[in-house]
């Protein structure tokens, strides 16, 4: 019928497979058996459901670091045509009242021709469950749970743990703004060049499994939700300072570590540096060479003179030979 040809057309269902649909299928063990036009308009709705209509879709799995405005109910539930955000169910204007809102996917987004806000639900597909919101997070350092509809909950939960969130590129005031944030930073930056010292030390213990190691790699700056909220309730920290005595005790009592560390060639004294020393240690950025802060003079290492010396030389003998 006209009828069932449209919603095969709207379900994405092309015409030569909803003509084999209309005339037969196949089953395991049978021979062809006709459709009835029943059956077939309660297939096209199934797959409707799935793939979504041109008034609307499904939410996708996807992360958002922002937090939009919210509109007026009635205006964003007319943009929404009436339908539920989840499953697409139809709901008459005078119900929208008991629709209910989702913090998490309270935005626009783009499907088809249309822009479809994503904010409210029927009560089959928002239970009321709440959940921490990554855009809160992100923006203002907020950890309050708020309301979400039930696949928003299902999809936050999930990626809890995951280390999905760079504060280089979001979130990116964070550390300025939030003092335990700049201060965890600040012992990892420390961590990771304990870390190189100590991968190369064969007496060295597993001292690092204490904290994720996502945390002390080369992409320090990635956090997952879970990391955040430690950090906020100061157990972060507490670990990374366990952590950074640990390894500091190590390398002052082993002989394999002391001689990976640095005299500085300013002043001769004997005491032994490390780059992780930030408090009086400088490293050259040319060498990587550490001197004594208030030893070192800018353009005046010792370490680069004499590379200097040594290339000048090499390229003179080479000279000489031709």
């Amino acid at each position: 019928s006209v009828y069932l040809k449209s919603a095969a057309q709207t379900a994405g269902i092309r015409p030569r497979e909803f003509r084999l649909m209309l005339n037969c299928r196949s089953l395991p063990g049978t021979g062809r058996v006709a459709v009835s036009g029943d059956s077939l308009t309660e297939e096209i709705r199934l797959r409707t459901r799935m793939r979504g209509s041109l008034n609307w879709a499904p939410p996708r799995f996807q992360i958002i670091f922002t937090v939009q405005p919210t509109l007026r109910r009635s205006e964003v539930v007319g943009l929404q045509h009436f339908l539920c955000a989840g499953c697409g169910t139809e709901v008459e204007p005078r119900y929208i009242k008991k629709l209910r809102y989702c913090e998490y996917l309270g935005r626009c987004i783009q499907s088809f021709a249309d822009k479809l806000h994503i904010k409210y639900f029927c009560d089959c597909c928002h239970s009321g469950s709440e959940a921490v919101i990554p855009g809160r997070v992100l923006s203002c350092w907020d950890f309050g749970r708020y309301p979400v509809s039930d696949f928003s909950k299902q999809l936050l939960d999930s990626v809890w743990h995951q280390p999905l969130f760079d504060l280089t590129c979001v979130g990116k005031t964070l550390c300025s703004r939030v003092k335990e944030l700049d201060k965890f930073r600040e012992l990892q930056e420390q961590l990771l060049v304990i870390k190189k010292l100590l991968r190369a030390c064969r007496l060295s213990e597993s001292e690092f499994e204490q904290l994720p190691a996502h945390l002390i790699s080369e992409q320090p700056h990635v956090f997952s939700m879970d990391d955040l909220l430690r950090v906020k309730k100061g157990q972060l920290v507490a670990q990374a300072k366990a952590l950074q005595h640990s390894a500091i005790s190590h390398i002052e009592n082993c002989e394999l570590c002391l001689a990976r560390g640095f005299i500085c060639e300013f002043c001769r004294e004997n005491d032994i540096i490390f780059p992780f020393q930030r408090d009086i240690c400088r490293r050259c950025p040319v060498c990587k060479a550490c001197f004594h802060k208030h030893c070192f003079v800018e353009k005046k290492c010792p370490k680069c003179a004499r590379i200097q010396s040594r290339k000048k030389h090499s390229d003179g003998c080479v000279t000489c030979n031709d």
